[in-house]
């Protein structure tokens, strides 16, 4: 199963890495994993470039951050649906204009 793992990841775009890293990050809101959560996120944080990635790197980061903050004591609900709905902006605009 982590070969299998590993040959996924290893054979995945920068972009589908980010949405398989926002599959996670829901995953692990439902799970009630805080600490794989802010694993995840710290990887979102990384992603980011800040200086390319203008306004929207940092409205990124900001909600990543508020994400962070949630996942020690906050609302893991509120932190799933910021997520999947990242993930959904993310599929439809990033990867649906790679496929094209």
């Amino acid at each position: 199963m982590r070969q299998y793992q590993r040959q996924a990841i290893a054979s995945s775009s920068p972009a589908q890495l980010v949405l398989k890293l926002y599959d996670l990050g829901v995953h692990c809101c439902r799970q009630d994993d805080r600490v794989k959560l802010r694993r995840v996120l710290a990887e979102l944080v990384g992603s980011l470039n800040l200086e390319e990635g203008g306004e929207i790197a940092e409205r990124l980061y900001d909600l990543y951050d508020y994400c962070i903050s949630e996942s020690i004591t906050g609302d893991l609900d509120l932190v799933q649906s910021i997520l999947g709905d990242l993930r959904d902006v993310w599929k439809q605009g990033v990867l649906a204009r790679q496929a094209a």
